[in-house]
């Protein structure tokens, strides 16, 4: 069914052959003669267009516009006018019409710029649609956690949201580092305004200036025209840099000017040119150690750490897990379904024995596997990838006990006897190697080095 035109009008002629004409175009037509009627049917049906005269008895075009968008804002409103002065085309759009039609008028004339205008709605509709999904994605909400430090997460997050401050968030690959900024970013004044994403590890140092300041036509080889850049187009909103670390040093006093000024120049350029844009930058790495190494400036870490954000790593924050899990479901399962399928209690064990070294977003890659593997039969430990069904063999082996006699357990110690089985049993499985022990208990080598200091194993392999 195409869209749905009301045409108001007290010149029969006019409204029998706009009618005729618009429903051989594909549109379904009503019409009427005065605006009372016409706000009637606008109350009880749904209208994409509405075109009425400027002129009409009972109620004034403009007073029949004035309650059109009181009823709705979605509607387009077409004024037709005998008398075409600029002051009543003026004061209709001022008053929400999307154009004006000066009579007499072909209807060729409307046909065209009912098309363009219903283009136009469609347009602004899908980008609102993508806008609120966009949104959505970034909600409170799906900042998962009740652990103690992804609560101290949020709490920050809430707090600086609609504050202008530079934040800098620090954490592993995968804890979620763009949810947090676009979160930041969809929670403040600044929502309505872009969000522009840039990672600098995906960018080269030759076109990595270019990318973040625009560059003018012939600046370089290839630049055939003016290209602006994402502190230009993140102007009235906020930038994301991910994986600031990776950029250059020389990249990087740029950057400290934009931070201090909010101006720079475009490659190849003499204009300067100013924005208002908020910074959010993400890092894997400690950036007082690079600082320290030579490979960071002093001067920009301090003016991006105004507000630091430290995201723990899955493995830190257990507790969380199966919230995570219960989340990721309810992404993964078809909307079809009557409800969420149940997660064995071997999955669950598995799922918190694991060491997540690709954090929530390794998680989610699990249960969607699972999930793509269940057949609704629920999920167990035949749905889950293969490296963590092996883990489970051997969680199984290692906490294997008779509890059935025990009235207390000391946690901890129990915990201690447990991690020292799984360091003995990767010692033995690759004869004391050390970075292969840390690759199939999934550790980085510090830690493992860690561990193995606090608990006084293998102390020879240390010297």
């Amino acid at each position: 069914m195409g869209s749905k035109v009301l045409i108001v009008d007290d010149e029969k002629l006019i409204r029998i052959s706009l009618e005729s004409q618009l429903k051989k175009e594909g549109y379904t037509v009503k019409s009427v003669d005065n605006a009372l009627d016409g706000l009637k049917m606008v109350k009880s049906e749904e209208y994409d267009v509405v075109v009425t005269d400027l002129r009409l008895s009972g109620m004034s075009g403009l007073d029949f516009l004035k309650e059109i968008k009181k009823q709705s804002q979605e509607i387009i409103v077409f004024i037709m006018t005998a008398y075409g002065t600029l002051e009543s085309a003026v004061s209709a759009i001022k008053e929400g019409a999307y154009d004006y039609i000066a009579k007499p008028f072909s209807t060729d004339e409307l046909i065209i710029k009912l098309q363009r205008a219903l283009s136009h709605k469609n347009t602004t509709a899908e980008i609102n649609r993508l806008r609120s999904e966009l949104q959505a994605e970034f909600e409170f909400s799906n900042v998962i956690g009740n652990s103690e430090a992804m609560k101290k997460v949020l709490e920050t997050v809430m707090s600086v949201s609609d504050r202008d401050a530079t934040v800098l968030i620090r954490g592993e690959s995968g804890t979620g580092k763009e949810k947090i900024a676009g979160a930041i970013h969809y929670h403040s004044s600044r929502g309505t305004g872009p969000f522009i994403r840039v990672s600098c590890a995906a960018l080269n140092r030759e076109i990595l200036e270019s990318e973040l300041f625009g560059h003018e036509k012939g600046a370089f080889t290839g630049a055939v025209k003016t290209r602006r850049g994402r502190f230009e187009l993140a102007n009235g909103g906020s930038i994301f840099l991910d994986d600031v670390d990776d950029i250059p040093l020389d990249m990087q006093v740029k950057l400290l000017r934009v931070l201090q000024e909010r101006a720079f120049e475009r490659v190849g350029g003499e204009e300067t040119l100013c924005v208002d844009v908020r910074v959010i930058c993400a890092t894997k790495k400690d950036l007082l150690e690079q600082v320290k190494e030579g490979y960071f400036r002093e001067d920009l870490f301090y003016r991006l750490n105004v507000v630091p954000i430290n995201i723990p790593p899955l493995r830190e924050r257990k507790e969380d897990i199966p919230l995570l899990i219960n989340y990721f479901l309810k992404k993964f399962v078809s909307q079809y379904e009557d409800a969420l399928p149940d997660v064995s209690q071997e999955v669950i064990e598995v799922l918190l024995a694991y060491n997540w070294p690709g954090n929530v977003r390794e998680l989610e890659n699990v249960i969607e596997h699972a999930v793509a593997f269940s057949k609704s039969k629920g999920i167990s430990l035949e749905t889950l990838p293969e490296y963590l069904r092996r883990i489970d063999n051997i969680c199984t082996d290692v906490l294997s006990m008779d509890l059935s006699n025990k009235q207390e357990i000391n946690l901890q110690d129990t915990l201690t006897e447990v991690e020292k089985k799984l360091i003995q049993w990767a010692h033995q499985k690759t004869n004391g190697n050390q970075v292969k022990m840390a690759e199939i208990l999934r550790i980085p080598r510090t830690t493992l080095r860690n561990r193995l200091i606090k608990l006084q194993l293998f102390e020879k392999t240390l010297s």
